[in-house]
This record gives C-alpha cells, sequence and structure tokens, in this order.
C-alpha cells in the first residue's frame, strides 16, 4: 500500500509541474504539431486559472515529500520549482490586474482583495442579483439562433445599454451560457442588458455562416430589445477567441450585403466593440503572425471556410476583419495575452495598430502579460479585473467621452 501511495505521490507531483511549467512558460512551437497545441493549452491554462488553489496544493505535497512515510529529495525538488513557477504566474497575473484597473480610467482600490479572492476561488456561484431569460429565437436556424438575455433584477427605471456576447470554439463547437459568464453577470449587476447568442457551427455550415448569424442578431436586437427594457440606440458587442473574430468583423463590416442576406437594408452598425484574443488577419496580410498559420489555414479550410486560399480566396479575404479596417470603425478595445497559444498575439497587436491609425474612433489594445487564450473563462486573476475594464470602456463611450481621438 505504501508503494502505491507513492506513485500516486510521484503522479501528482508531476501533473502540478507539468500545469506550472506550461502556465509559466510560452512558446509558439507546438502550434507546430497536430494536437499538441490543445494539449499544451489545456495544461497552461489550468495551471494559470488555479494558480493558487495547486501552490497551495504543492505546498502540501512538498511537506509529505519531506515528512511524509517514504521521503523523496526528486519529489522536493520538483516541488520547490513548481512552487517558483506559479509564483511566476500569480506575478505575471498581478501586474495584469494592475495593468486592466488602469484601462481607461485608474481604479486600484479594491484590487488586490478581488485578486486574492478570484485566485482562492475561481470558480464562484453566479450572482444573484441578475436574471436569465433563455432560448429566445431570433432567426429561423432552429437551436443555433437562440439567444439568452440577461438582466439586473431590479428594473432600471430608463431603457438599458445593450451588451450582446458571442462565443468562441474555433467555430465549430461551443453555445450560449458556456463563455464569457463572468462579464455577463458582472455587466448585467451593473444595469446592463447583455444578449448571449448561439450561432451556426461548421463543419456542417461554413463561413460567411457564422457572421450572417451575429449580424442577424445585432438586427433582431435593435427591432426588438425594447420589449426587454433594453436600448436599441445603444449596442455594444464582445467576445472571445472566434467570439472576438465574429465581433470585429460584425463592427468593421456591418453593411456588407453579402453579411445580411434577407436583410440588407438593416442597419446593423455597432456603438462599441470589446474583442478578447480573436483573429483579425486570416491570410497573414500583415505579416505578424509568429506561428501556427499553415496550421491554421489547414484547419479553418476542413472545418470552417468553403474552401482553401488558393481556391477560395475571396471568401478568406471576405471573412477576415483587416480587409475592413476604415475611419468610420467604432470604438474597439482588444484584449489580448502574451502567452496566447491558440491565437497569435502579435498579429493581433498589429491588426490593432492598423486599425488606430486610421480610425477616427478611440482603439485601445491591452497585453495582459502571461495570460492565456481563454483566460477570462473563470473569475481567476486578472479577470475580475477584465471585467470592470470592459464595463469602464463601454460605459465611457456611452457617456460621450471616449468617441474620438
Amino acid at each position: 500500500m505504501p508503494t502505491i501511495l507513492f506513485l500516486i505521490h510521484c503522479l501528482v507531483a508531476l501533473n502540478l509541474f507539468g500545469a506550472a511549467l506550461a502556465g509559466a512558460v510560452h512558446t509558439t512551437l507546438v502550434r507546430k504539431v497536430r494536437n499538441l497545441s490543445f494539449v499544451y493549452f489545456g495544461w497552461s491554462l489550468a495551471g494559470q486559472v488555479l494558480a493558487l488553489p495547486l501552490l497551495l496544493a504543492t505546498v502540501g505535497s512538498l511537506y509529505l515529500a519531506q515528512f511524509g512515510a517514504r521521503p523523496s529529495p526528486v519529489i522536493a525538488i520538483a516541488n520547490l520549482a513548481t512552487i517558483i513557477l506559479f509564483v511566476i504566474i500569480l506575478f505575471r497575473a498581478w501586474r495584469g490586474s494592475l495593468k486592466l484597473s488602469k484601462v481607461v480610467r485608474n481604479r486600484r482600490g479594491g484590487v488586490f482583495g478581488r485578486f486574492v479572492l478570484g485566485a482562492l476561488f475561481p470558480f464562484r456561484l453566479r450572482g444573484r442579483s441578475v436574471t436569465r431569460l433563455k432560448n429566445i429565437a431570433y432567426g429561423p436556424k432552429g437551436r443555433r439562433n437562440l439567444v439568452d438575455v440577461y438582466a439586473p433584477k431590479k428594473t432600471p427605471s430608463s431603457l438599458m445599454p445593450v451588451l450582446m456576447t458571442v462565443h468562441g470554439g474555433g467555430w465549430v463547437i461551443g453555445r450560449k451560457g458556456q463563455q464569457s459568464q463572468p462579464l455577463i453577470q458582472y455587466m448585467a449587476s451593473q444595469g446592463w442588458l447583455v444578449v448571449d447568442i448561439n450561432y451556426r457551427l461548421g463543419p456542417w455550415t461554413r463561413m460567411p455562416a457564422m457572421i450572417q448569424d451575429v449580424l442577424r442578431a445585432v438586427a433582431w436586437i435593435k427591432a426588438n430589445i425594447e420589449r426587454y427594457n433594453g436600448n436599441p440606440d445603444f449596442v455594444a458587442l464582445s467576445g472571445g477567441s472566434a467570439g472576438g473574430h465574429l465581433v470585429a468583423l460584425a463592427a468593421l463590416a456591418s453593411d456588407a450585403q453579402s453579411f445580411k442576406p434577407g436583410f440588407e437594408t438593416v442597419d446593423c452598425s455597432i456603438d462599441a466593440c470589446v474583442p478578447v484574443y480573436g483573429l483579425y488577419d486570416l491570410l497573414n496580410d500583415n505579416g505578424a503572425m509568429r506561428g501556427g498559420f499553415e496550421e491554421l489555414q489547414k484547419f479553418m479550410t476542413m472545418l470552417v471556410m468553403p474552401g482553401s486560399p488558393n481556391t477560395h480566396k475571396d471568401a478568406w479575404q471576405q471573412a477576415s476583419p483587416i480587409n475592413y479596417i476604415g475611419q468610420d470603425a467604432p470604438p474597439m478595445m482588444f484584449l489580448h495575452g502574451r502567452h496566447d497559444a491558440l491565437a497569435d498575439f502579435e498579429s493581433a497587436k498589429s491588426f490593432a495598430q492598423s486599425l488606430e491609425r486610421v480610425s477616427n474612433n478611440a482603439v485601445l489594445f491591452v497585453d495582459l502579460p502571461g495570460s492565456q487564450h481563454g483566460y477570462d473563462f473563470a473569475h481567476a486573476p486578472p479577470t475580475p479585473e477584465h471585467v470592470r475594464a470592459v464595463h469602464r470602456f463601454l460605459e465611457e463611450v456611452r457617456s460621450g467621452k471616449i468617441l474620438a481621438k
């Protein structure tokens, strides 16, 4: 029996070290190996979101390695290395929290308390001050054209500004209710009406079906949201990963006729947009993508696009937000982690810089040290400051203070 326990201890110590190493060390090399990027991404994200609980578990493992029934110097050394790596992860999360606290307006008060609470309890329950109306149809495509509407339980006396959220999942998986819950719950608790949408996915449907659904949802909001006490005169978009790509595309190409079949004349323009760790240059026209470009194209050709860039280049250009950069872009704030394993950080930064040079409205790019793709799905740092930064940005846009440069 002691041997079995020792082997379990070794396995636990190895997994703790793996999560800490993947969470602390960034590499783009994994993008070149089939399926490895997703393994690395999963370990890395777990190591970041659970950094403090796993750090405490490592301290327990170190104690057993030193004073348990079967002391092990090798496990003790691994535990010490793991502790150092988790400290690095938490330090970077703290730096990201501070950076987010200064976005738009400096609101540093309470940052440390929220940091500790989020680090200890990354999977907190949803707020009791928010209500949710489920499965409202916005289009004819069945369950893929449904939305959930979140609102504060205490209904404001005036119409509420609207935030529409679009989930990620590589354009092939995911559904409403799964992602961006910290942001959704916080925005609704602050008096916003949040509309979380489903949309058609690949490989059963291909681009541009996804962006058509996003703009159809915007059109539905503008026509129907008043019955839910929402203000159709202020509609903002946010989404992460594939959702980040789609909301950026919707914000910049809201008048593209091919994206609005059957509702070509409907005004689908939006008032602000917050894309998070998205892909904005599908053909790498800005040349900034450091790695994984060929893998991305293979994946999208197989599951998302109607064909390869060689045979369907027009479709790829049509679906790439970089081709719609212009001076009339709405105010936009991009958030992206430097350790993103799936959506290239440098490409996103280059896109935001290109947009900032020509747009008449504000363009912010917030780079978060050490943060992984999907970091905001839980309440772990820097998410508590992420949701507050998004709220401040949108409130500044709504008040007219951050519209123009």
